[in-house]
């Protein structure tokens, strides 16, 4: 694919993963010779280049920006750096432990992670296949969620909403 041209007006509701049609060249997406992108004008991306392990260590954007990763030897990320105008974040992945510019910012489980400075608990709520979909407190109030359902449930949408603060209640009860 070298291009796209999105005619389609308001296909998505409230513009959620819509796509965004911000070029109107004639090559907007570029690949290298192992079929990674390496550039996609759409979302702004210059280019974006690819280690010895074929994982993606540094994309450029229009205007300047990038996010450098960095890779142990067998693949394992241990550092993002986001550069943003003059501001630098650098993300580092040591175990469990994530750190922000030095920071400790968030230590992870299998059953969520402790969120710092406030050393605030999330739990994880996995489906049948090991996916996270909700992240919740320790009292059980949902603070992230992630959903893929069908056209035919989405009818019954209020009622599992309205089931999942109490199923998350109790999951964590189960965990005390």
């Amino acid at each position: 694919m070298q291009a796209v041209k999105d005619v389609a007006t308001s296909s998505v509701y409230g513009n959620g993963t819509e796509f965004k049609d911000n070029s109107n060249q004639t090559v907007e997406y570029a690949y290298d010779k192992n079929g990674n992108l390496t550039k996609d004008l759409n979302k702004n991306i210059s280019s974006i280049g690819y280690n010895f392990l074929n994982l993606p260590n540094q994309v450029i954007f229009a205007g300047g920006n990038s996010v450098l990763y960095e890779y142990a030897a067998d693949g394992t990320k241990l550092r993002t750096v986001h550069k943003t105008g003059a501001t630098t974040l650098t993300t580092d992945y040591c175990g469990n432990a994530i750190y922000e510019n030095g920071v400790l910012k968030m230590l992870l489980n299998d059953a969520g992670y402790v969120s710092f400075p406030d050393r605030k608990v999330h739990f994880y709520l996995k489906d049948h296949q090991g996916n996270t979909r909700v992240v919740a407190d320790k009292d059980g109030n949902v603070e992230e969620r992630t959903i893929t359902i069908l056209l035919v449930v989405l009818l019954h949408q209020p009622i599992v909403f309205s089931l999942l603060s109490i199923m998350v209640r109790n999951w964590i009860k189960k965990m005390d």
